[in-house]
């Protein structure tokens, strides 16, 4: 018979946002990213709230940032399956 390890793929499955902020927070600290100037978050609980972080974090570089990540994600989608 084999020998069958258990290994953990992801740490978070993204689904509690409180361990997943810790998470990224940890990797940003420990230099996972790189030297991070801006964060762009979008909340929404009862009421929705943006907010930007970080030395290079005004509002012009915020929005670019939050937009850019929603290209990458509208990108990720139209390619799904595609080779």
């Amino acid at each position: 018979m084999a020998d069958l390890k258990v290994i953990q793929l992801h740490e978070s499955n993204y689904r509690d946002p409180v361990a997943t902020l810790r998470i990224i927070a940890d990797a940003i600290e420990s230099g996972k990213y790189g030297d991070v100037g801006c964060v762009g978050v979008c909340l929404l609980g009862d009421t929705m709230e943006v907010f930007g972080m970080g030395r290079d974090s005004e509002a012009s570089s915020t929005a670019m940032l939050l937009y850019a990540g929603f290209m990458r994600l509208a990108q990720s989608l139209e390619q799904h399956g595609r080779v």
